[in-house]
Formats: structure tokens, C-alpha cells, sequence
């Protein structure tokens, strides 16, 4: 294992901080039993951790990297949707729109604008966006 270290603006570390504290504080209400006490290195390594995984979801479509397989990027939007109890004619109502055009988009028969994606994004909550694209070959 490798180790490094890095310099953070004081108020960046009291966030960190807070966060773990919060982290620790949220674990012991579930679980009165836990006795871990995450540290700030914890959170900060688990920060990294994730922001590779979400670089690595889009890898696949990378331009940059040649690629022998044609890939098309689809929305989850629809089981986003479903996990959140969000109908999509709650999405069409929200954006002022018909509920056949929000299926068209949350079954993947057609893809959104990109503004349009965004707007429903935000109905959803703004889950993370490796969370709301899949690849599938073409």
C-alpha cells in the first residue's frame, strides 16, 4: 500500500471533518452496537474511491480509447423512477409535458435533449449520473 499526502484549505478539512462526524454520529443512531469511528482518511479515501468508479463507468465510450464495439448509452431513469415512488406523469407534470413523451424517454424508444435530461434528472433528485446511464451494445 502506498501512502501520500495532501494539503487542504482549512475550511475544505472542518467540512471533512463534520462530514465524518456526522457519518460516525447517523451509524451509531442506526446501530447502537457499532464501534467503529470512521476517521477523515476514511471519508477521503472513500471520496476517491468512488469518483474512479464513476470515471471508470464511462471508460467503455471514452473517445480516446479505440474501441472495437459500438456502444449506445441508455438511461436507468425508469427504475430510478420506480425506486423513488416518482409516476411519469408526476416527471410530466412537473416539466409541463405529456406523459407519452416522458415514457418515450424513460423506456429508451427515444433520448432526450440534453436540457430535457437534465430537468428530469432534477425531478429525480439528482441521482449520480453513473447511476442514471448504462452501455448497451448496439
Amino acid at each position: 500500500m502506498k501512502e501520500i499526502t495532501i494539503r487542504l484549505k482549512d475550511h475544505t478539512y472542518h467540512q471533512l471533518k463534520e462530514l465524518t462526524e456526522l457519518e460516525n454520529l447517523i451509524n451509531r443512531h442506526r446501530d447502537k452496537n457499532r464501534d467503529d469511528n470512521y476517521q477523515i482518511e476514511d471519508f477521503v479515501v472513500g471520496c476517491i474511491i468512488d469518483k474512479m468508479e464513476q470515471m471508470n463507468h464511462f471508460k467503455p465510450i471514452n473517445p480516446m480509447i479505440d474501441h472495437s464495439r459500438q456502444l449506445v448509452i441508455k438511461n436507468r431513469f425508469k427504475e430510478i423512477a420506480k425506486q423513488k415512488h416518482i409516476y411519469i406523469k408526476d416527471i410530466a407534470d412537473q416539466l409541463d409535458m405529456k406523459p407519452p413523451n416522458i415514457s418515450k424517454i424513460v423506456n429508451n424508444v427515444s433520448q432526450p435533449r440534453l436540457e430535457l435530461f437534465i430537468k428530469i434528472w432534477l425531478v429525480l433528485g439528482c441521482p449520480p449520473l453513473h447511476q442514471c446511464l448504462y452501455l448497451e451494445e448496439d
